[in-house]
């Protein structure tokens, strides 16, 4: 089993503009971005990871 600590990284693609950056995947499902940066403007982004996992909840 993962410890809250546990992280990784991933690319991902909002579907709604197509902007992509690195997200940090912590392993109690909070995602964030890499470097403190959203990766767009849209008010409620549909991220994507970039092979296929669909990120649902940005919290």
């Amino acid at each position: 089993m993962a410890g809250d600590n546990e992280k990784r990284r991933a690319a991902a693609r909002c579907d709604d503009c197509g902007s992509i950056g690195l997200v940090r995947i912590w392993s109690n499902g909070r995602i964030e971005p890499v470097g403190g940066r959203d990766i767009c403007d849209c008010a409620d982004p549909d991220l994507r990871i970039l092979g296929g996992e669909r990120i649902d909840d940005q919290q």
